[in-house]
């Protein structure tokens, strides 16, 4: 509710939301309020992190101590074993970017998604580079926006 409430002051047409289903129940939220329907692209959805889907940081470095020290220093180019590449993502979540801005020059939509593809987000507008992804915080149900024009990209607001 406090995110709808957020987003009620922005003139959105359009609502896109990955298709994981904490993204969807949101999205469904926030759409109700503008009157739109949810597009689902399964390209927001998050990095799979193959052994360690679904554990909190936390989790993972206590289960994988070793490892987890290792990925951390060589992110973006270290690989968890099963996960999708971090390369190979990036160009998923910016081709799915890319479509929704296109498609809606001079608009507003709303992209619910989760915190490794709004980190992208953002790094990408502020020219963050990959590295340093993990220095954004991204909140549950924050809300982030970005303002897209011929004129170059700005960061309106961050994690609010």
């Amino acid at each position: 509710r406090m995110l709808v409430r957020k987003i009620s002051r922005y003139p959105v047409e359009a609502v896109y939301s990955s298709d994981l289903q904490r993204a969807h129940i949101t999205a469904t939220a926030v759409a109700r309020g503008f009157g739109a329907e949810v597009v689902v692209r399964p390209g927001l959805r998050e990095m799979h992190f193959g052994s360690w889907e679904g554990l909190s940081w936390r989790q993972v470095a206590r289960r994988f101590p070793r490892v987890s020290r290792v990925w951390l220093r060589r992110f973006p180019h270290h690989t968890i074993r099963g996960a999708a590449r971090f390369d190979v993502f990036k160009k998923r979540v910016e081709r799915e970017l890319d479509e929704i801005v296109a498609a809606h020059t001079g608009g507003c939509a709303a992209v619910v998604t989760h915190g490794g593809v709004v980190r992208l987000m953002l790094a990408g507008a502020l020219g963050v580079p990959d590295r340093n992804l993990f220095r954004m915080a991204v909140d549950p149900g924050a809300l982030s926006v970005i303002d897209v024009s011929r004129e170059g990209v700005i960061v309106q607001f961050v994690n609010g």
